[in-house]
């Protein structure tokens, strides 16, 4: 057998639904619970090696207060099994420390995913054989897919991504704006089974709100004004392949119960269609918002955060990356001095002390303009420059980092981008990306001109 696992559930129809896809998974149940006395009883005599623990048990005590009591006493580790998906019910949750979460109903993908990710997790470190073998696959990883770094917390993060990669399991990648989660994504699908088929991108923050349900799931034609064709959506196009939700917590709310009934059945219904499609797909997906806290602040749904953090990645900000913002450093003088015909040697001392001094609030992409700007400036063969606002940019506030990294007019080019693919193309008439946009169309031509939108770029 592959674990000796214990339920913690009050209700006995689910307690059997349970014990039986748990057994037919190869694992042996060695108890049912329905209190938090009768399960200590059980965890004391026979030392389960995993707990599965609902959340509302008969009597006075929760699963929450078993499980406290669990982290306190045995080191056992549980997953969490309910119904209550609200904010309040998360920050408890979030007060322990569970292997993971299923909600309920759950079926047998669900659990299997989750044994197999929290066996995974506990298995022992690994001799020093083993540990060098295993960095040295890593970094030969990080060179392939463009991770540069050999730190510890990176080494983790590719760790992750080749233990996950291999499964059809849903990824949450979670970093500061600019730390690279784009290529932790691609990392994952290039090491996955699906690496031959569709990679098919979103971006969530760009999406005009009053086209993400189309974009994503499709329409039919005439389904509403400026609807003159049918149209594939995201998640039909991503069909055998991956589809990357980026920004996914700039997400709507309007918009997040449909993804999840989605996510839930793997099956769409397009804008004006009558009919449920099944679709095959892995989902990714990454933002820079701490999505407990926009749960707890109503700002996201509790359920869906339960079903995208299945397998949470956390990719480091470059200021806790040590040595790796000299190697970075060193990589992009090589990558822009070709690129911009400029031969380039080395980095003043002064500049590599002063790099590593900086606390970096825009991350790799920071430095990554840095040198590049740094090539241009610099004469002779010597990067050679300045540091703006030393380490002051310590002390500024999260918003203020997204704000530098991302303009407002950034941020209006990429809504013009995807309205006009949207649109094929087209500026005027009712289907036309200036009455969706809600702009007169010499108003939309102007700012085309002056973003340097091409046709290229749509």
């Amino acid at each position: 057998m592959a674990g000796k696992l214990l339920i913690v559930e009050d209700e006995f129809v689910i307690a059997q639904d349970l014990k039986n896809i748990v057994t037919n998974l190869g694992y042996a149940v060695m108890g049912h619970a329905k209190t938090v006395a009768d399960a200590l009883k059980k965890i004391e005599k026979e030392k389960p090696d995993l707990v599965f623990l609902d959340i509302r048990l008969i009597g006075e005590e929760t699963g929450i207060d078993l499980a406290r009591t669990i982290d306190k006493k045995y080191g056992i580790p549980y997953l969490y099994v309910t119904s209550y998906s609200d904010a309040d019910t998360l920050d408890q949750m979030n007060s322990t420390n569970p292997l993971g979460y299923i909600l309920k109903p759950f079926d047998e993908r669900d659990i299997r995913v989750a044994l197999e990710i929290s066996f995974s997790k506990l298995h022992r470190p690994p001799s020093d054989a083993t540990e060098n073998k295993s960095t040295a696959k890593n970094k030969k990883a990080t060179s392939s897919y463009e991770i540069i770094g050999d730190s510890k917390v990176v080494q983790e993060a590719l760790k992750k991504v080749q233990q996950v990669a291999k499964t059809d399991v849903t990824v949450l990648i979670h970093g500061e704006t600019g730390t690279g989660k784009e290529l932790f994504m691609h990392a994952v699908h290039q090491m996955s089974a699906r690496s031959e088929n569709s990679l098919v991108k979103v971006n969530c923050a760009a999406l005009p709100a009053e086209l993400i349900e189309s974009v994503l799931f499709g329409h039919e034609k005439g389904s509403f004004t400026g609807a003159t064709e049918k149209r594939l959506g995201k998640f039909e196009l991503a069909d055998g392949g991956t589809l990357f939700l980026d920004e996914i917590g700039e997400l709507p709310l309007s918009s997040q119960s449909k993804l999840l009934r989605c996510l839930q059945e793997k099956e769409i219904e397009t804008i004006g269609g009558n009919e449920l499609k099944k679709v095959d797909i892995r989902i990714i997906a990454a933002t820079n918002r701490d999505l407990t806290k926009e749960v707890q602040e109503g700002n996201f749904r509790a359920d869906l955060f339960f079903r995208l953090n299945i397998f949470p990645i956390h990719i480091p900000p470059l200021r806790e990356r040590g040595d790796d913002i000299l190697v970075l450093a060193n990589h992009f003088l090589k990558l822009f001095s070709k690129k911009i015909n400029k031969k380039m040697v080395s980095i003043s001392k002064k500049t590599l002390h002063a790099f590593q001094r900086y606390s970096w609030p825009g991350n790799v992409r920071e430095l990554q303009h840095y040198v590049e700007r740094g090539i241009i400036l610099s004469d002779g063969d010597e990067l050679d420059i300045a540091i703006e606002n030393g380490t002051d940019s310590t002390n500024e506030s999260s918003h203020q980092k997204e704000f530098q990294m991302k303009s407002l007019e950034e941020i209006e080019r990429e809504q013009i981008i995807q309205t006009l693919i949207f649109c094929n193309g087209k500026i005027r008439g009712d289907d036309g990306a200036a009455s969706i946009l809600k702009l007169h169309p010499n108003t939309l031509d102007f700012k085309i001109k002056k973003l340097g939108i091409n046709k290229k770029s749509y």
